[in-house]
């Protein structure tokens, strides 16, 4: 009896095989649409921006123009995004199912079709075809359809007019003149910014529909996004997404004199309590010297020099040598209460290291720039949080 399997190790170890290898497999259009996104997710990655119409990026942009004209590309590329770059995908809420509702036998289920109201507009004498449709009820399907419509995401052609504004919006909440606040109706105004999911979005029309059954105002919409794309949602459905994961974009970098005065003066009823100190690391352990913006929040009723004056030696300064980067002079409040916040105010972002034994607790990894306005924005009694995502700080409407 033969033994396939030995005979088929005989048949395959033969020299004459050795050369023998798969066939190459060909790159299809498919393979090569992934390949371009994936150049684009790590653009966007390095950058925190997408591809734009320059010589040293045109391949780029145009690959990303290409993937959002057509939606089978969307969809196509949509399983690799990690990022969360690509349109986001129309959702359509339901009304809910009824429940615990009990079947109508079927006479009842005749009478309803015979009672329906839509059957009681239908004039005597009036002359149908057996597929016409009376012009009261086209009405109400054209009303349906219209209360029905979601808005959907689309390439906008026209971004080259907005292109700038998102700059000048990114820029200035780098540079403190926008903040960010939470979501509030009464700033959503045609030419306003705001932040939904993470995304910047600027409201360029609204049509105004009026008030509606509910109370509330209403109209059809034209939103742009940094993205590129564009989308006609309704007013009321912007609002209800906003007050979930949405944020503002509001100018607060100006503070009249009046406020200067009353928050920055001192006076003789002003009571020194301590002094909030920020300091960089100088350690030479690679696992800390790599680390950007890394930074220890504390405070001290004494001088900054000596309470760091034995850095090297305590774990809580990571034991090595440290720089003071800034100091506040707290009045007025307890110095132990002033850290607290910051320290609440920064918990996802703080530095998770352990130095001999011990895990210090003050160190936190956020930009300098970062926590020189919260310190400012405590001072002025302002209700704030961080958003270590956007890397930005929410103000509390």
């Amino acid at each position: 009896m033969i033994n396939w399997e030995k005979e088929l190790e005989r048949i395959f170890e033969d020299p004459l095989l050795a050369d023998v290898v798969a066939p190459r497999k060909r790159t299809t259009s498919s393979d090569r649409l992934i390949a371009g996104f994936q150049e684009i997710l790590d653009f966007y990655e390095k950058n925190g921006r997408l591809p734009e119409d320059t010589i040293e990026e045109r391949s780029l942009y145009h690959k990303w123009k290409g993937i959002l004209k057509k939606e089978v590309s969307i969809q196509h590329c949509r399983p690799f995004d990690t990022l969360g770059i690509l349109p986001q995908e129309s959702q359509v809420i339901k009304e809910p199912e009824a429940r615990y509702q009990r079947e109508m036998t079927e006479e009842e289920k005749l009478e309803a079709i015979l009672n329906d109201p839509l059957l009681s507009d239908v004039q005597p004498g009036e002359d149908l075809g057996l597929f016409d449709v009376p012009e009261y009820m086209r009405q109400r399907l054209e009303a349906r359809k219209e209360a029905e419509y979601v808005g959907k995401r689309r390439p906008c052609d026209d971004f080259e007019k907005y292109a700038d504004g998102f700059k000048d919006v990114h820029q200035g909440l780098k540079s403190g003149k926008f903040k960010l606040i939470k979501f509030s109706v009464k700033h959503l105004k045609v030419g306003c910014y705001f932040v939904e999911n993470g995304m910047i979005g600027y409201l360029a029309v609204f049509e105004d529909e009026g008030i509606n059954r509910h109370g509330d105002r209403d109209g059809r919409t034209r939103v742009i996004y940094e993205n590129g794309v564009e989308s006609d949602i309704k007013y009321k459905t912007i609002t209800k997404n906003l007050s979930v994961t949405g944020y503002s974009v509001i100018d607060c970098s100006d503070m009249t004199n009046e406020e200067f005065e009353r928050y920055f003066t001192l006076t003789e009823k002003d009571v020194e309590s301590g002094t909030i100190y920020v300091l960089r690391s100088k350690s030479t352990c690679p696992e800390i010297s790599a680390i950007k913006d890394l930074y220890k929040i504390g405070f001290t009723v004494t001088s900054v020099e000596s309470r760091i004056a034995n850095a090297v030696k305590e774990t809580t300064y990571l034991c090595a040598p440290v720089e003071v980067v800034a100091t506040w002079k707290v009045y007025n409040v307890k110095s132990s209460t002033f850290e607290a916040l910051i320290h609440k105010l920064f918990s996802s972002v703080q530095l998770q290291v352990t130095v001999d034994g011990h895990r210090p607790k003050e160190w936190f990894i956020v930009p300098f720039n970062i926590i020189e306005e919260a310190v400012t924005a405590i001072i002025l009694g302002k209700s704030i949080e961080y958003n270590p995502e956007m890397n930005q700080l929410i103000y509390k409407s």
